[in-house]
C-alpha cells in the first residue's frame, strides 16, 4: 500500500519545498545593494556620514568604515540583526543621543526603512573595492 502512495508523496513534497521562501544568492544580494540599498545611502545619509567626522563618527563612504563601532563599542551595522544595529535606530528615530539623526526634516520613509532593515536581516551584502564606495548624490528631498 505504502510503495503505490509513494510516487503520490513525492510530488506533494517536491510541490510543498516549493512553496518554500528561498535565499537570495550572491547575485541577488548584489542587485538589492546597487538598486536599493546604494541610493538611498548616497542620497539621504552621505551628504552627513561621508567621514568629514573623525571615528568612531558613522562613515558610510565604504564598508570598512560602515561595519565599525560607535564609541560605546556598539556596531552600526550588525548583519542578521537590524534590531541591533544604530543605523536603523537612528533612522527610525529611536536613538536617546541628542546628536543623533539631528536633522529631523531629513527622514526616510518607512518603505526605505523597511528596505534597509531588510538588508541588514538578509546579512548586509556591501561590495569590496570600487564596487563597495559609495559617494553623496543629491535627491529632490535632499539637494
Amino acid at each position: 500500500m505504502i510503495l503505490r502512495l509513494l510516487p503520490f508523496i513525492s510530488i506533494f513534497i517536491v510541490t510543498a519545498c516549493s512553496w518554500l521562501p528561498t535565499g537570495k544568492g550572491k547575485g541577488d544580494h548584489a542587485r538589492y545593494f546597487n538598486t536599493q540599498v546604494k541610493p538611498v545611502l548616497q542620497q539621504h545619509c552621505l551628504q552627513c556620514h561621508n567621514g568629514s567626522l573623525p571615528p568612531p563618527a558613522l562613515n558610510l563612504a565604504t564598508k570598512a568604515t560602515a561595519f565599525t563601532r560607535n564609541a560605546s563599542g556598539r556596531e552600526y551595522i550588525l548583519p542578521r540583526a537590524p534590531s541591533r544595529s544604530l543605523l536603523i535606530t537612528a533612522v527610525q528615530r529611536g536613538g536617546t543621543h541628542a546628536k543623533m539623526m539631528s536633522r529631523t526634516e531629513l527622514s526616510l520613509t518607512d518603505d526605505q526603512i523597511g528596505m534597509l532593515r531588510e538588508w541588514i536581516e538578509d546579512g548586509a551584502y556591501w561590495p569590496e573595492g570600487h564596487r563597495g564606495y559609495l559617494q553623496p548624490q543629491a535627491s529632490a528631498e535632499n539637494p
